[in-house]
């Protein structure tokens, strides 16, 4: 890898920049707002996934009746560990993303991304994997041919 550190980093950097950027005119330039309700999110359904939820249908997650059961719910003083954002800035920006309406809190006051949310980033994640995959071939070919050279 030391052989291609410059290239590896312009593959990663082609990918990480126009992606963030994308995130930033998404979110109006707040990425301090799309971090947090990256974490939340994160956090929410990490627990599904961990229990074996990729085994079942993920439209479980959209029975708001079943919801508090198969996700993990958090609070702002939990993001702001996570991320180490300080807590009066995540307890703003998280007033900010429930008046938006992509987070609600549920009848314990806990912090839970709102049922749909998902569905408006879905084709970007689309468009996502397929650029993930792609500098994965890339990078994968660079170090093959790296290694095959050295042999």
């Amino acid at each position: 890898m030391d052989r291609h550190a410059y290239q590896i980093s312009h593959l990663i950097a082609s990918f990480t920049v126009p992606m963030m950027r994308k995130l930033y005119h998404q979110f109006d330039g707040d990425m301090v707002q799309m971090i947090i309700l990256g974490e939340i999110s994160l956090h929410n359904v990490s627990e599904f996934f961990r229990k074996g939820g990729q085994h079942v249908h993920e439209k479980l997650l959209d029975d708001m009746a079943r919801r508090g059961h198969l996700m993990n719910s958090c609070n702002v003083f939990s993001i702001s560990e996570a991320t180490g954002i300080p807590r009066e800035t995540v307890r703003r920006k998280v007033g900010q993303l429930l008046k938006k309406g992509l987070l609600y809190r549920d009848e314990h006051k806990r912090l839970m991304v709102r049922s749909g949310v998902s569905a408006g980033f879905a084709k970007r994640n689309a468009e996502t994997t397929e650029e993930i995959l792609a500098l994965a071939a890339k990078l994968q070919s660079l170090l093959n041919t790296a290694n095959s050279q050295d042999d």
